[in-house]
Formats: C-alpha cells, structure tokens, sequence
C-alpha cells in the first residue's frame, strides 16, 4: 500500500515548529481530523513492520533530493512523528505502544536517525510559557 505522504506531512517545516500548548494542541487536533485516517493501513496491519517499510520508503521517495533526505527536511521529519505521528497513534490504538516501537526501529533505521516517542500530555507539558518572547517556566 501507497501513503498519501505529501497530505500527511503536509506543513512539515512549519508544524514541526511548536511554540505553545495551545498550538501544540490545535495542530494536534488538526492531524487527528485531517491526516490520521491516511495512515489507517499502517496501524491496523497485521505485519506493521512491513507496513512500517513502506511507509519510511513512501516518505523517503517524497522528501530526498540527489538521493537523500536532506539534514534540514529530516529534522522536520523526525519533529513531525514526534510530536504527532507517535502521539496519536499512542492515543488512538489499543497497541499503540508495540505499533510506534515497530516504526521508530524502522523510521531509525531507514533514516539512520535516532529517535523516541513519548505521550501527547508529557509532549504538551514540555512547553514554556512565554510573556513577550521570554521563557518563564513550565505550566
């Protein structure tokens, strides 16, 4: 099966680039409605590895340029799993821990990255709060 990676990772350089709880939050909700459906076949498939592999070529094949991923559009890349792909998935499956190790050995692998994965409340309470730019702890 072919992903629809281009609707998936939509926006990536902008939306990889969190600034607060409340946009975390409304583009969270905005990948839940729009762009979660799209990756239906990955996380219901009886071999998610498999599936896993072709979803990390699919995005490959998207995104490289004179044969590879640049560094600048991995780093988005890896942003954007991070802090939607592995989330909602983690949210919505029953067996969302097991299916986000399957695709963050694969992703780690195929990219030769080193991501991880956490939940969308430990992501969100991350954030800063910021009066006029400046960083003031963590709400």
């Amino acid at each position: 099966m072919g992903y629809n990676v281009e609707k998936i990772f939509e926006d990536v350089a902008y939306l990889s680039k969190v600034h607060s709880k409340n946009d975390y939050d409304s583009h969270t909700n905005k990948f839940k409605e729009d762009r979660y459906s799209e990756l239906d076949g990955l996380v219901h498939a009886t071999d998610v590895a498999a599936e896993a592999k072709v979803f990390c070529e699919d995005v490959f094949v998207a995104f490289k340029k004179f044969g590879k991923v640049r560094g600048a559009d991995l780093m988005n890349l890896n942003y954007f799993m991070i802090y939607y792909v592995f989330p909602t998935i983690l949210s919505e499956e029953e067996k969302g821990a097991e299916i986000c190790d399957t695709i963050r050995d694969v992703w780690n692998e195929r990219f030769k990255c080193n991501i991880n994965y956490t939940d969308f409340e430990t992501l969100k309470e991350g954030f800063q709060t910021k009066i006029f730019g400046i960083p003031i702890g963590k709400n």
